[in-house]
């Protein structure tokens, strides 16, 4: 598992994971909901003050993940209890990314 701690390094794990899908830039923009100028901007490290919603659905697009961890002997911050994905419950910002994939690649439904 590689940390990735910068713009660069979530640019570079995008661009990691599409490639192994053999997508183009543009593909994978279509099946984020995202633009193809966004997907550069990201994958070349130049685009520090991205959204995070859009970030979120590119990795999920592309099939990479951000996991995350606390220090030993710490608990996760609560969050608020969610409907299960796909019911179109946003998030307490406002967002729900199963929603919104859901309209880019109705054929797989939530993931």
């Amino acid at each position: 598992m590689t940390r990735v701690r910068t713009s660069a390094e979530v640019g570079a794990l995008a661009r990691a994971a599409r490639t192994a899908r053999g997508w183009s830039q543009e593909q994978a923009a279509d099946a984020a909901g995202v633009s193809r100028r966004f997907v550069t901007r990201l994958e070349s490290g130049g685009h520090v003050n991205a959204e995070l919603w859009r970030v979120l659905a590119l990795l999920d697009a592309v099939g990479a993940e951000l996991v995350g961890t606390v220090p030993a002997g710490s608990r996760p911050p609560a969050v608020e209890a969610a409907e299960p994905p796909g019911t179109g419950s946003a998030t307490p910002d406002g967002f729900d990314l199963d929603n919104h994939l859901t309209r880019f690649r109705p054929e797989q439904g939530s993931s």
